[in-house]
């Protein structure tokens, strides 16, 4: 029989017990299961950031003047109106040996000049872009087709600019404003869709214009790719190098028979909120075994603002220039 001496003690058992159990909690190996959701959505944000920060970088001037081209290309998709992601830029080699890094303005020109009539072994000719459009504007993605320039729109090329031809060649620097000097450069006859050429005629690339005396912009037009910008700064700035009858003003529209083109302003803008687009690479690696030479603006985007940019307020603004 139990006394009451007994049941105190098994009582008081107990109850230590439970105290000691509530104290201590679950054994730890089951108290605090591993979160694996953490390890998910850090890499989900990681990766957001990334693609965020390479398609969005280049949009201001200073990261696109200033950032070294990333080693792994990032998506340059000829649809995507506002990306200009950096790409890496091939070695050119000894290509730039004799350009000296100090030269500036007309020093720097000349050498450049110097140096494209040098390398250029021939141009191709008016007539005979059509043989090499594939190789130079060629859609990865379809071997049948080229790739327009302006709007990045793929579409069916024969090789022939015939009468129905869905494409032709356009004058980056159009022939009445001295772009017959140029003509023959592969580098600055672009092939364009028919029905999108018609729009520019001969107009300056002036941003936010639509209209032929006011100036053009390729990122205005409603089919148009704002990365063309870019790509067409470069080119106008080549077509300077490759022909010292043209010149660069500052100016919305200018007579015909200056052969000058522009707005300076704008493009050098441009040359800086735009970075180099993957279709540029593509042209001038093609385009070295074609004729020989390099469009150097695409090498080396700050060539531009060491040549031009010193030329008023608003150039020296633009390239942060003293």
């Amino acid at each position: 029989m139990l006394t009451n001496k007994h049941v105190n003690k098994i009582f008081l058992s107990f109850a230590l017990g439970a105290f000691l159990l509530s104290s201590c909690g679950k054994p730890s190996d089951t108290s605090s299961p591993v979160d694996t959701s953490s390890d998910t959505s850090s890499e989900i944000s990681s990766d957001t950031s990334d693609n965020i920060s390479s398609d969005t970088s280049n949009n201001t001037a200073s990261d696109s003047s200033s950032a070294t081209p990333s080693d792994t290309p990032s998506d340059t998709s000829t649809n995507s109106s506002s990306e200009t992601s950096s790409v890496s830029i091939p070695d050119t080699g000894n290509y730039y040996n004799s350009i000296s890094e100090s030269a500036t303005g007309t020093t720097l020109l000349g050498s450049l000049r110097t140096l494209n009539s040098n390398k250029r072994t021939k141009t191709v000719g008016y007539g005979n872009m059509g043989k090499y459009y594939k190789q130079t504007d060629g859609d990865p993605n379809n071997s049948n087709n080229i790739i327009s320039f302006y709007s990045g729109n793929s579409a069916y090329f024969s090789g022939e600019f015939t009468d129905g031809n869905a494409f032709n060649r356009e004058h980056v620097w159009p022939n009445s404003r001295g772009g017959s000097a140029v003509e023959a450069d592969i580098h600055v006859i672009r092939p364009t869709l028919t029905s999108e050429n018609s729009s520019r005629g001969n107009s300056f690339f002036v941003e936010g214009m639509t209209s032929s005396s006011g100036g053009w912009d390729p990122g205005a037009v409603s089919w148009g790719d704002a990365k063309y910008r870019g790509i067409v700064a470069r080119i106008v700035f080549y077509s300077v190098v490759a022909s010292s009858s043209l010149k660069l003003v500052d100016l919305n529209n200018d007579a015909t028979g200056n052969k000058s083109m522009g707005k300076l302003s704008d493009l050098l803008e441009w040359n800086l909120q735009y970075g180099i687009d993957e279709t540029e690479i593509q042209r001038n690696e093609a385009i070295i075994t074609i004729q020989g030479n390099r469009n150097p603006f695409i090498d080396h985007p700050d060539y531009a603002c060491k040549i031009w940019g010193s030329t008023n307020s608003a150039t020296k603004s633009i390239c942060g220039i003293s």
